[in-house]
Order: C-alpha cells, then structure tokens, then sequence
C-alpha cells in the first residue's frame, strides 16, 4: 500500500493562500481484495465532530436556492423552484462534503482534497493520513490472519501497576 500525496496552493478570493492536499491509497497485490471483501471502503479512518458544519451547509444550500429562485422566478415560479432546490441541494452537499474533517476509506480510495490554511496545517494533515493509512494497513495485515485460535499470555502486573490501570481503566 502506498499512500500517494499532491501539494498545490491556490488564493481565496481575498487574496489569501489555501494550501491544497490531495491524498490516495494504492493498493498492490490482492489488498483491493481485501478491502473489497471485509468491506474497509466504508470504514471512518478519521471522526472529526464539527458541530456548525450541517447548519453551514444547509445556509449555504438555501443561499443557492434562493439566488436561482430570484433569477428564475421571473420566468416561471415553479421552474425556478424546483431548479434552484436541486441546485440549493447539489450546492449543499458539494460544500458539506468538501468541508467534512471526517474521512472515510473509501475517500483515500478514490482520492480526496484537503483544504489546508497554513504550511503547519499542510503538513499536520500530512501527519494525521500517513498515521490512519499505517492504522488501516496493520488491520488489513490482521485480515489476512482472523481465522484460527491464537493464545495470549497474560502476565501479573505488580501491586501499583494494577492500581494505575483498575483507576484508570486501561
């Protein structure tokens, strides 16, 4: 598996520099299969909560509704409603998805752009999918060997190890 990453830099509308990075998976030997087979492709590699974000994009979805509703509108109401709410509908999502933290296998499968708004968040992200596709590399290598019984040894910890861990929980 290789972890495949594509720098660029572009400029928001008010001048200031968004770092792009795009990130893919490649699979070599039968680790397609495996993804395919234990259904990885829809495993969360990463849950980020963003609790404005659904709110944004339905602002955002509605923002575009109306605009084609107002350009339409004077042609016919209902061609300009049922236009703008597809529309406000494909705006919503594009932003929604475009904007989510959270990433999925089949994201890096497909290939996927970040917006990063500084280096240090550049090569924070960076960091972050080089450590989740390592994660989802061990889990694949734990697929190949889930059948059978494996004995694991549990030794004694030492009076104030087991109160560390009964305190703390693990």
């Amino acid at each position: 598996m290789q972890l495949l990453l594509r720098r660029s830099q572009a400029k928001t509308t008010f001048g200031r520099p968004v770092f792009k990075l795009w990130a893919k998976l490649e699979f070599e030997g039968d680790e397609d299969t495996l993804i395919r087979h234990y259904r990885f492709e829809s495993a969360m590699l990463i849950e980020a909560e963003q609790p404005g974000l659904l709110r944004r994009s339905i602002l955002v979805g509605g923002g575009v509704w109306l605009l084609v509703l107002m350009v339409l509108g004077g042609v016919s109401l209902q061609l300009g409603g049922i236009v703008g709410f597809v529309a406000g509908l494909a705006a919503g999502w594009l932003f929604f998805d475009r904007t989510r933290e959270t990433v999925f296998v089949k994201d890096l499968i497909h290939g996927r752009f970040f917006d990063c708004y500084s280096v240090i968040d550049l090569a924070r992200k960076e960091a972050w999918l080089g450590l989740i596709t390592s994660f989802l590399r061990q889990v694949m290598e734990s697929a190949r060997h889930w059948d059978g019984t494996e004995a694991m040894p549990i030794d004694a910890l030492s009076k104030q190890e087991a109160k560390f861990v009964v305190i703390r929980g693990l």
